[in-house]
């Protein structure tokens, strides 16, 4: 069969390894033959990678491989040659609106299709235009007629204006140089801060803009304005948040989220933060109220305990934890792992909120918080007495020797066992049973030191009178208990 915009039009037929083809093969009868070593299935095409089989002298390459090899042997016989396809389709930039760069020609009597001289540009538009039906441009006579730059004779302006991705495609070099009012831009300044770190967009920047600012790019390389090939040197493409019913937010359904109301009732940090926890930011997303809740109850809890902070010495297992959220939260941000940033954060939160921490420390919190909540961190940031920017601070370093895995594990563990002796209380205060005084735990040998040195830690967290024993003497009680490293028997009296 041919297909119009292929090559010359004609395909190569490979029934057996293409589901186009195969198709049309079980529909006509014609015979399908594989060339790619796989069990033959009747039912569909095989499209992976295997070795050639019925392929004469190419017969054992890897399918991958032979490709290079088979185009080689094609070009040196002469009975083919190589050629690139490009997907980049004509661009209309012109547009029948108002807001856009004006396209310099004119339209004379004369000369026909005459362009505007250089010393003439830039076109501006004109402020005095009426809006409502058809192009407001068409609405001001007197930017519209015009002399013609050619004859001097009568012309009349287009009227459309530019794609807006005519302009944001180069207009990251412009950048560099904004106040150059004889050239595009300086290529010494645009060589020395360009290519762009990092760009970010969504995913109809994938299908457009990106395809057109590349476009510029290699443009203005080929005339050697830049010595760069590509505009940026990494980029992310965005998620987007649907709305609750799964749906693309539209104005016309009527599911459109409405972010200055979510930020008059609980400010724009809290947005902030509720849609940087929605989910990783490279996923689609449907849209959730539950997590502004959250967000705006995570940040009462901060603005209340750092409003009356009171400064304490800093524990080692506070301080470990610290340097190691550091290292976390920072390899996240930088890999746009931002709810995942976010659940460190708040796990930090609350062992400062249990243990307490000195000011010094504390800022190094708000430092990292501040990328999310800038609003709220600078004022908390003020009220411990300092008079400069938050957002002007160096990002906190890690101190890796702080860092220690053992304790961290240790205090894991007891944390693990005040939470299940909370949960057995709750159930047995379900059933009635609320007059429990005592937790004895009953530990692995070589973990009855570790409960031990810290009962005044389970004592305060589980308001119960607790007593440490090896899992040896739990004979003596008569019940069946048993115990695991890291997770002890449980006998509440």
């Amino acid at each position: 069969f041919v297909v119009a915009d292929y090559g010359s039009g004609m395909v190569m037929a490979v029934p057996a390894h293409d589901v186009r083809d195969f198709e049309f093969a079980k529909k006509y009868k014609i015979k399908i033959k594989e060339v790619v070593s796989k069990e033959h299935i009747e039912k569909c095409a095989y499209v992976g990678e295997g070795k050639l089989i019925n392929s004469g002298e190419f017969n054992e390459l890897n399918s991958k491989e032979a490709i290079e090899i088979i185009t080689n042997y094609l070009e040196k016989k002469k009975l083919g040659r190589r050629k690139i396809s490009y997907k980049l389709r004509d661009w209309l930039i012109s547009r029948q609106r108002y807001w856009g760069t004006p396209i310099p020609i004119v339209y004379c009597e004369k000369c026909g299709i005459v362009p505007i001289s250089e010393k003439n540009l830039p076109v501006v538009l004109p402020k005095k235009v009426k809006f409502g039906k058809g192009n407001p441009l068409l609405t001001n006579d007197f930017w519209l007629k015009t002399k013609c730059p050619k004859c001097g004779g009568n012309s009349r302006r287009e009227t459309d204006t530019m794609d807006t991705f005519a302009n944001s495609s180069w207009y990251y070099l412009r950048y560099t140089d904004p106040h150059n009012k004889k050239r595009i831009f300086d290529s010494k300044k645009a060589n020395y801060w360009a290519p762009i770190d990092q760009y970010i967009g969504g995913p109809e920047h994938i299908t457009a803009h990106l395809i057109y600012v590349r476009f510029y790019t290699k443009f203005l390389r080929d005339l050697e304005i830049i010595n760069f090939n590509e505009p940026a040197l990494r980029y992310f493409t965005q998620g987007i948040v649907h709305s609750v019913d799964g749906e693309k937010m539209s104005k016309s359904k009527g599911n459109v989220v409405e972010p200055l109301n979510i930020i008059k009732t609980c400010g724009a940090d809290t947005l902030r933060l509720a849609l940087v926890s929605l989910a990783s930011p490279d996923k689609n997303t449907n849209w959730d109220e539950k997590i502004v809740i959250g967000s705006s109850k995570f940040l009462n809890k901060v603005y209340n305990y750092f409003s009356k902070f009171k400064e304490t010495k800093i524990n080692r297992f506070v301080e470990s934890r610290l340097n190691k959220t550091i290292l976390e939260i920072t390899d996240s941000v930088q890999n746009f792992k931002y709810n995942l940033a976010v659940i460190k954060l708040r796990e930090l939160f609350s062992l400062i909120e249990e243990h307490g921490i000195d000011k010094k420390n504390a800022c190094k919190f708000l430092i990292m918080l501040n990328i999310f909540c800038p609003f709220i961190t600078e004022e908390l940031y003020f009220k411990l007495g300092f008079n400069r920017f938050l957002s002007l601070s160096e990002w906190p370093s890690a101190d890796k020797n702080k860092i220690d895995e053992k304790l961290e594990e240790q205090e894991l563990i007891l944390d693990k066992l005040a939470k299940d002796i909370r949960n057995i209380l709750g159930i047995l205060e379900l059933r009635g049973e609320k007059e429990k005084r005592i937790a004895r735990i009953y530990a692995v040998p070589n973990e009855v030191n570790l409960y031990q040195e810290n009962i005044s830690k389970l004592e305060k967290s589980t308001n119960l009178k607790i007593e440490i024993y090896s899992i040896k003497d739990a004979i003596k009680t008569g019940k069946k208990i048993q115990a695991k490293p890291g997770k002890p028997g449980i006998f509440l009296e």
